[in-house]
């Protein structure tokens, strides 16, 4: 499951942000959106790791305090890349977060984005007074960004770039630290879904229904010998077969593994939903009931049980649970309005990527309002490959960027 910090946060490095980045550093466009898709989850890591230090975490709220006082840097990153306060405590960040390891870090960020190290420095003193504002503006304390770090800890891990757990201390890289935690598949695009082991099962019945018809002429000892032949090929096929069952049962549990334990989640008109603990229903709920969030245009939660037909808007069968917990938790909170945002990602042709995710979005608007839920409460908008929320250089990457997220417009 994508990190929903991380994608909160990928929110404010809009693409008047790389542009303007791009022009001070001297850098290509692509060259920095994809060096602040490594930055971040490189910087949220290496608070996770140091997250159940009290000394670090004391330091980390005095700097959340000197941004505060430094002004809106929310809504002005890239002023920051020449210098200033912000500047100063980015960088002081940094020497908190990476013990000065920081030209390791700034080597393995340049050279996932293709920029010169001086520019990914720059960037990352950027992109940490971004994670700073954000503590300050949630009015978070320690311990609320303890705790928050530690629920996300997984989704960070998941999408750290390789290599960088040695660099901060761990046994082999992020990736092998939460290999036990597989995200769900949101969106899938690599095929109609046909599991391996049914199709096999399919194309050995097929051959021995095909060598029955070719043999049905053939004298009694030569049809015994050749069904005696497809058998003995039966047994090897069933064998590897029985490998891709277990394979495909340890997905399914580690899918679950990677949402929690499925579990009653109570709304406010008595109606209870059967929902993963991790997932967007939970996370929705907590969200519209805490009187402290207020609605603004960079929270984003992300359907993580959404299928569609390959290329097309089509929602298939296995969404339905998730969309009637949705549309239950819209009937429960009458006077809550929501945005869908439809996102692909960057493979293809730009303008049809961005016509797909806005059917795609249209779509999932067009199945709640058939579950009761009245249009006038939904809008919905493609983005296309718009606002990755990890890189596209890997089809994991791409797998998390294909997506559709629900922002509330109204409480």
């Amino acid at each position: 499951m994508t990190s929903n910090l991380l994608n909160q946060l990928k929110e404010y490095v809009t693409p008047d942000v790389i542009s303007q980045a791009s022009g001070i550093l001297g850098e290509s466009e692509g060259g920095v959106s994809k060096s602040v898709s490594v930055a971040l989850p490189t910087l949220l890591s290496g608070f996770v790791n140091k997250s159940n230090d009290s000394g670090f975490m004391n330091g980390i709220m005095n700097l959340v305090t000197e941004t505060k006082s430094s002004g809106n840097v929310l809504l002005n990153l890239p002023p920051i890349l020449s210098g200033g306060k912000a500047s100063e405590i980015g960088s002081k960040l940094l020497s908190l977060l990476f013990d000065g390891k920081q030209s390791s870090i700034t080597d393995l960020i340049a050279n996932s984005g293709g920029i010169k190290s001086s520019s990914a420095g720059s960037l990352l003193t950027m992109l940490g007074p971004l994670i700073l504002g954000y503590f300050g503006k949630s009015g978070m304390s320690s311990s609320d960004v303890t705790n928050l770090l530690s629920s996300e800890r997984n989704n960070i891990l998941s999408v750290a770039p390789a290599g960088l757990g040695s660099l901060l201390g761990f046994a082999g890289n992020y990736r092998e630290d939460v290999s036990d935690t597989v995200r769900p598949v949101k969106d899938d695009d690599r095929g109609g879904g046909f599991p391996k082991w049914l199709l096999a099962l399919l194309l050995i019945g097929g051959g021995i229904v095909l060598l029955y018809l070719l043999t049905k002429g053939c004298n009694k000892e030569k049809t015994e010998e050749k069904m005696e032949e497809v058998t003995d090929s039966v047994k090897v096929n069933m064998d590897s077969l029985g490998e891709d069952i277990k394979d495909a049962a340890t997905e399914v549990k580690d899918a679950a593994v990677s949402l929690g334990e499925f579990l009653k989640i109570k709304l406010q008109n008595g109606v209870e939903l059967n929902a993963p603990e991790l997932g967007i229903e939970n996370q929705l709920v907590k969200w519209i009931e805490d009187k402290t969030k207020v609605v603004d245009k960079t929270t984003w939660f992300n359907f993580d049980r959404l299928l569609f037909d390959t290329g097309k808007s089509t929602l298939r069968p296995e969404s339905q649970e998730q969309l009637k917990n949705i549309a239950e938790i819209l009937k429960a909170y009458p006077t809550v309005e929501i945005k869908l945002g439809g996102y692909t990602d960057n493979v293809g042709d730009p303008a049809l990527n961005l016509k797909l995710s806005d059917e795609r979005a249209k779509s999932v608007m067009a199945e709640l309002v058939k579950l009761g839920v009245p249009a006038s409460r939904m809008t919905a908008e493609g983005y296309g490959e718009q606002h990755p929320v990890a890189s596209n250089d890997t089809e994991e990457g791409r797998a998390q960027n294909r997506r559709i997220s629900i922002r509330v417009t109204k409480k």
